[in-house]
């Protein structure tokens, strides 16, 4: 599915013209939210002609659902060859975008064409020391290699490579050779003018806890139930896509179906007081990011890059894989002490602003798009935005 971003007719005074990019995103996991920012941060900005290409995860005909075929990295490139191709079809691009570097392996040549960002948001070997919630396994030595070697390959043929965390941007550089002056970490970010602390102060009742994660089970849903047995004056708000059956003694209510940036989700995230993705294998969870946004304090695990957003005992509790304890430990000083998730959900807050507002991080990468690109374009410091 295609979109062709509106934008005005020229840059300012009619001088110059605009400058074509294509965009080609994953919809996988916390990918479509991402995706909702980009055309949003598209829509404010009005030196780029755009067309953003969504790559669906379920497959769409028959025939992807054969062996071999339904393979995600098969698909996900495959689509990626074909929408670019679309796009030139159209007329010459200045520059590309594509997330993540599973979906450029087989784009290579029109790559090393097109000046191409390529963004991640972790690498192969991230998802390695995660991926066992996942279901992933490694492979044997010679698939590996041939994985390193496939990746590395596609990486290295774009212009530039956008990493969510700092994580990811190391991994790049030591692991797959990328050289660090290409490496640009940028996160995702969240809308900000959605996303923000409530107005006033919170109302009287039970502390709140709010819990979002499609994948129950690997988010670490389990283990926060077990975590809320034995505090009185807590109830749990759970946003997933999963079955969930709260235990006996657990003030629980269950929120399935819920879209990225629906306002039934937005809303429970300005009602909820605390927040916790105790997760048991992750890369970035978008998740965090928004509840960093709307001024919560947040207890979640020591995964993947979650440190980068999670600082422990700044703006909430880092906790151990599969621990109840801890994690009941953490939530039972947040809801103790008011002052504390104050304090927190503002440190929260202020992180947010710093370093997670998608408009400032979308209008990055169009930057780094323009620095890319080897055309004479209105360049963003020249061109209005709305």
């Amino acid at each position: 599915m295609s979109m062709v971003a509106s934008a005005a007719e020229a840059g300012p005074g009619g001088q110059g013209r605009k400058a074509r990019f294509a965009f080609i995103v994953e919809q996988t996991f916390g990918q479509v939210a991402h995706t909702q920012n980009l055309e949003s941060a598209l829509a404010r900005t009005d030196w780029i002609e755009a067309t953003v290409t969504r790559l669906p995860f379920e497959p769409r005909h028959s025939i992807e659902r054969l062996p071999g075929v339904r393979n995600w990295s098969l698909r996900a490139s495959l689509m990626t060859r074909a929408a670019l191709g679309r796009c030139l079809g159209h007329g010459p691009l200045d520059a590309a975008f594509v997330h993540t570097q599973v979906a450029s392996l087989l784009s290579v040549g029109i790559m090393r064409a097109v000046p191409t960002v390529v963004s991640l948001d972790a690498t192969p070997l991230n998802f390695d020391q995660v991926g066992s919630a996942y279901g992933h396994r490694r492979g044997g030595t010679l698939t590996e290699t041939f994985k390193l070697v496939v990746n590395r390959r596609a990486l290295l043929a774009a212009s530039a490579v956008v990493s969510w965390s700092r994580l990811a941007a190391d991994s790049l550089i030591a692991d797959y050779g990328i050289p660090s002056t290409s490496v640009h970490v940028i996160a995702p970010g969240v809308d900000l003018r959605r996303l923000r602390p409530p107005d006033g102060p919170r109302p009287d009742g039970p502390v709140r806890v709010l819990f979002v994660g499609g994948d129950f089970v690997r988010k670490g849903g389990p283990d926060l139930l077990a975590a809320m047995r034995g505090i009185p004056d807590a109830e749990l708000d759970v946003v997933t896509a999963s079955d969930v059956q709260p235990p006996p003694g657990v003030r629980c209510r269950v929120h399935r179906g819920l879209k990225p940036g629906t306002a039934e989700l937005l809303a429970l995230y300005h009602r909820a007081d605390v927040f916790a993705l105790p997760s048991r294998g992750d890369c970035l969870p978008q998740a965090l990011a928004e509840a960093a946004a709307a001024g919560l304090p947040l207890v979640a695990t020591r995964t993947g890059a979650v440190p980068e957003i999670v600082r422990d005992g700044q703006n909430g509790f880092l906790v151990s894989v599969g621990t109840p304890p801890e994690i009941h430990l953490a939530l039972r000083q947040l809801v103790a002490s008011p002052e504390l998730r104050t304090a927190m959900g503002r440190e929260s807050h202020v992180l947010a602003q710093r370093e997670h507002d998608a408009l400032t991080n979308n209008r990055r990468i169009f930057q780094l798009m323009s620095d890319v690109a080897n055309t004479s374009l209105v360049r963003p410091a020249a061109a209005g935005a709305r």
